[in-house]
């Protein structure tokens, strides 16, 4: 049985669930309302009720600027680093490698933060073709614009490099990687 994680099954409103993958999937964006409306597919009286929705609650913030009234996430909410998840969890790249045991993203890389180019963005755990990660990371390279960072592994080898303590999984996890796929308790020796 597979478990249901989309948003969709959690929140009562489709709009709202929408709207949220679209600002947690692109934190540091902003989105005026008909762009939000082209984006979600949704009518513009209900994306209206929503951001109204979601302002209220300060999820959202925010700013005029000329005749337009913008919108981003919050990034002091409470909430802020459990909608990214939840957000991210729903992405396309996400959903290409969902026949992963396990992957791992950095913070920056939830963030849209540029790292240090030595640094790991992503790591995917598992038996995936390497055509199936490498046409993903592409397609999600394309769509930020910058190079990605990721390591492509099976289980043994992830312990076998966590176990002689590898400089870059050291340092992966140091910077507290979001389980995006699988079950944590994986990492454990």
């Amino acid at each position: 049985m597979k478990v249901e994680t989309s948003l969709n099954t959690i929140l009562t409103s489709k709009t709202r669930s929408k709207l949220l993958c679209i600002f947690f999937e692109n934190p540091k964006e902003i989105f005026y309302v008909r762009q939000l409306v082209r984006l979600s597919g949704e009518e513009i009286n209900s994306v209206r009720r929503e951001l109204a929705n979601l302002k209220k609650v300060d999820i959202l913030l925010s700013e005029n600027r000329g005749n337009r009234l913008f919108y981003t996430p919050n990034p002091h909410h409470h909430l802020f680093n459990s909608l990214l998840f939840l957000a991210y969890r729903n992405s396309e790249l996400v959903q290409k490698l969902d026949k992963a045991k396990l992957l791992l993203v950095s913070y920056h890389f939830l963030l849209w933060q540029k790292t240090h180019p030595d640094s790991i963005d992503l790591i995917v755990v598992g038996d995936l073709p390497l055509r199936t990660v490498e046409n993903a990371i592409n397609a999600e390279e394309k769509k930020r614009g910058v190079e990605i960072n990721y390591m492509v592994m099976d289980q043994a080898e992830l312990k076998l490099r966590q176990n002689k303590r590898d400089p870059f999984i050291v340092d992966f996890f140091l910077s507290l990687p979001f389980v995006i796929i699988g079950n944590p308790a994986l990492l454990e020796n």
